[in-house]
């Protein structure tokens, strides 16, 4: 019993199988129930009976609120099992300094009765491109990342802002 769904623009890399669920990359679906829909099959089937051991290895670059409820309520299920005695633990890597991707795990951990390791990673790419915008609405000037400014785009908020310096 597996399932992989492979990465786009908008959604993670997936790999379920016996022992391993794996979610990397950026999670901001255009529809989080169909998306979601297939990963929710499985873990139900899944957890009729699970591995002895089953890793679950997390890396969201970027995810909405939705996502992180659709996970939040994935491993709540895999939760389930856990307290029944089945050995599981999560990892959870985030990005150095991306304090917001930690926290989140901290969030999730704290429903959770799965252990949780951290995993800090350095960034994607040493040389990250910055660019230098103004917030239109604020009136603050700020430096942020081109993937940072790509998911603003992708969200329609562009207009809110004036890019300076590319």
């Amino acid at each position: 019993m597996k399932l992989t769904i492979e990465k786009t623009h908008d959604t993670p890399y997936v790999n379920l199988d016996n022992g391993l669920i794996e979610i990397k990359g950026r999670s901001m679906p255009e529809n989080v129930l169909i998306f979601f829909e297939p990963i929710f099959k499985w873990i139900k089937k899944y957890v009729e009976k699970p591995a002895e051991f089953t890793k679950i290895d997390l890396f969201l670059s970027y995810t909405n609120s939705c996502s992180i409820k659709h996970i939040s309520d994935m491993l709540r299920i895999l939760n389930t099992k856990y307290k029944e005695g089945f050995n599981m633990k999560i990892f959870w890597t985030y990005e150095q300094n991306d304090e917001e991707a930690k926290e989140a795990g901290h969030e999730l951990e704290s429903l959770l009765n799965i252990p949780f390791e951290y995993i800090e990673t350095e960034t994607e790419s040493k040389n990250v491109k910055r660019i230098l915008v103004k917030n239109l609405l604020t009136g603050k000037i700020g430096e942020i990342s081109q993937r940072y400014w790509d998911t603003i785009v992708g969200n329609g908020h562009d207009k809110d802002f004036e890019l300076l310096e590319k």
